[in-house]
């Protein structure tokens, strides 16, 4: 037993660096060696090592979910924040911005026959000019038109109003309403009396129409001045903006704009097409059933396509009234059929096929944009509510286009 024990301190000398590196019997190694960690690959030039995520203190009171409902939140906030003062300041110089916005929705529909006219040796602003100038012609010659057709009717359709006003009054002296004239000339009297008393209201809502009047006629101006030079320079304007702006993202902003402005245009010409329709078809059945102011209800059927949902009502409740005024109940219910008809095969034909192959917007998300608009805007926001949400559409496609393409190797 001894001379075992003696036995490894008889060993050469060769051995004894092995018998120094090994434990001593019956004592445990203080710690095990870790094996050599695999060499790591080598990174690649400019490659940031990813941050190691943090981990939260396991004595933090504030629960994980709770944290990142405060982070979304604040997120959230600081986005609608953003959105609040850019519709703030958009509204504040709304004389400067319904032009412009105003002047490129017209543009979708002028450049086509304003290229064309540069393409026959027309130069770039006798072509703009021409285009402009046509189109201002048109549209005074229709509203001419339309006044003309007013001015002529509207001693008959006053005759009708005067009729309907001794029906209802004849309506009023029977059972169960009894009212004798004594009580009629007394309710006209009253209305008088509030209509004077009111007077000052309507002075301060004269003088702010006057100022209305007044940003209209300067919006007007700068509309025809804007529009004109997009037609000559729009192209080259646009150039310019993104050898600016662009940066290296040029290429995708310019292939956004190109969208968004494609976008646009079918959104535009397929309005235009179908306010084009809808006053045919109604204009066909109010001649038939021979109700007065055709031409005038026609035009107004047409420029209420431009105002989705809200504009074809308004044109067929003038219509209707007109109806009711001129050939009675029986009348205006025909012609309530014939603009509910002519909005179904709206909805259900001519937007699926016109206006289904250049946006792809649902119906609820309309509706929804059409009531913000008119909350934070009124009617101009419901006019332009529709065109913006085409343009968020564009882009969030886009964005999605890009996010999934597969990504372009770096040049060697």
């Amino acid at each position: 037993m001894t001379a075992d024990r003696q036995r490894p301190a008889d060993l050469g000398s060769d051995d004894d660096e092995v018998t120094e590196s090994l434990p001593a019997r019956g004592h445990e190694p203080d710690a095990v060696a870790d094996p050599p960690a695999p060499a790591s690959a080598p990174e690649a030039p400019g490659v940031v090592p990813a941050a190691p995520p943090a981990l939260s203190s396991p004595n933090d009171p504030v629960p994980p979910w709770l944290r990142s409902c405060a982070a979304i939140a604040w997120r959230l906030l600081a986005v609608a924040a953003a959105i609040a003062l850019t519709a703030y300041v958009l509204g504040y110089l709304r004389i400067v911005v319904l032009p412009i916005i105003v002047a490129v929705l017209v543009s979708t529909v002028l450049r086509p026959p304003a290229r064309w006219l540069m393409r026959h040796r027309f130069s770039d602003g006798a072509a703009a000019a021409t285009v402009l100038l046509g189109a201002i012609a048109l549209l005074v010659a229709a509203l001419t038109m339309a006044g003309a057709a007013v001015a002529r009717q509207v001693s008959e359709l006053a005759a009708s109003v005067e009729q309907g006003i001794r029906e209802a009054g004849n309506f009023l002296s029977e059972p169960p309403f009894n009212l004798t004239d004594a009580d009629i000339d007394r309710y006209i009297d009253n209305a008088g009396d509030q209509l004077s008393d009111s007077s000052g209201a309507l002075t301060g809502g004269v003088v702010h129409g006057a100022v209305v009047a007044g940003e209209v006629i300067t919006g007007l101006i700068i509309t025809l001045l804007l529009l004109f030079f997009f037609l000559k320079d729009g192209p080259g304007m646009w150039r310019w903006v993104v050898d600016t702006f662009g940066g290296r993202q040029r290429r995708r902003l310019d292939e956004l704009a190109r969208r968004s402005y494609s976008a646009l245009t079918g959104y535009v010409r397929g309005l235009v097409l179908v306010g084009s329709a809808d006053a045919i078809m109604i204009g066909a059945g109010l001649a038939i059933l021979g109700v007065p102011l055709v031409f005038p209800l026609m035009l107004l059927t047409f420029l209420g396509a431009f105002v989705p949902l809200i504009g074809a009502f308004m044109a067929g409740l003038a219509a209707v009234l007109i109806a009711l005024v001129d050939g009675g109940v029986v009348t205006a219910l025909i012609v309530l059929g014939l603009v509910v008809a002519v909005q179904q095969v709206e909805g259900h034909l001519l937007y699926p096929l016109i206006m289904g192959r250049t946006i792809h917007i649902h119906p609820v998300a309309v509706i929804l944009a059409l009531a913000i608009g008119g909350i934070t805007a009124g009617i101009i926001g419901v006019f332009i509510s529709v065109p913006i949400l085409t343009l968020a559409a564009t882009a969030l496609t886009f964005a999605r286009e890009m996010r999934e393409a597969p990504p372009v190797p770096a040049p060697d």
